[in-house]
């Protein structure tokens, strides 16, 4: 099976920063750390946290995982302007109102993607599965092979950690793809520095269903503000302890092998 197609099929069938023991809703990233800036609203740990018998609390989306945007074609993507210049030219486009909520998502989507990444950081927007799958293959090398990973569309709040084991990568070079809003679907990816993945195996309390999720662990967070929210609600310090959370499932993590 071909990657593009591979990495479809991954999108259709996959659709929350939380401490690992209460469930709260969802929020925006940080671009300098990959971490959710509000932490009380996602899913963070320590490291230590990820081991077998540990129970967690999900909040589940009420949305149906297909009625999010699907990607355009390449060839129709490209012919669509994407620059906060043509914000307006865009709302007419897609004939959205100046002043809703859904005009305020797509400028925030198009300015994230125009800023410039954090220093050592490589950053860059998909409006096309081809264009991302290009755009992962540079960043990777062309002779490297890669694929993608994406934690398992989840329809229970409970879950225990039934088996955990960390993913082998070749080298510690990851990048993450993050579903943005927008009309249609748009992916917002930077690497995530020294990082560890995690698969985690879940047991559902509800009626024993099972589905797989992926933690990444940022192992150096000296570089983290040492006022981050993530030190706070975990009970560490900047520098002493690995931080790491949870893979949305409407996310892609892309690792080497």
């Amino acid at each position: 099976m071909g990657l593009i197609r591979f990495v479809s099929l991954v999108l259709l069938s996959h659709l929350l920063l939380l401490k690992c023991d209460h469930g709260y809703g969802v929020t925006k990233m940080s671009e300098s750390t990959g971490l959710m800036e509000d932490p009380k609203l996602g899913i963070v740990c320590t490291i230590d946290d990820l081991h077998v018998g540990k129970t967690i609390t999900f909040h589940v989306p009420t949305k149906d995982p297909s009625s999010l945007p699907h990607f355009l074609p390449r060839e129709e993507a490209d012919s669509i302007p994407f620059s906060v210049e043509e914000f307006p030219n865009l709302l007419q486009l897609f004939s959205i109102s100046q002043n809703s909520p859904q005009a305020k998502a797509i400028k925030r989507t198009l300015e994230d993607c125009e800023s410039k990444p954090p220093i050592k950081q490589v950053k860059f927007c998909a409006t096309s599965l081809e264009s991302m799958v290009d755009s992962v293959r540079a960043f990777f090398g062309s002779e490297s092979p890669f694929k993608a990973l994406a934690t398992t569309s989840l329809t229970k709040s409970n879950y225990t950690f039934l088996d955990v084991k960390e993913v082998s990568i070749s080298k510690t070079m990851v990048l993450v793809c993050h579903n943005t809003p927008y009309p249609y679907a748009v992916f917002y990816c930077h690497d995530l520095g020294d990082t560890k993945v995690f698969e985690i195996s879940l047991g559902g309390h509800e009626n024993g269903e099972t589905a797989a999720a992926f933690f990444v662990c940022h192992m150096d967070t000296s570089g983290f503000a040492p006022d981050n929210m993530v030190f706070r609600l975990l009970g560490i310090k900047q520098g002493t302890s690995p931080v790491c959370h949870y893979v949305f499932p409407q996310d892609l993590l892309w690792v080497p092998y």
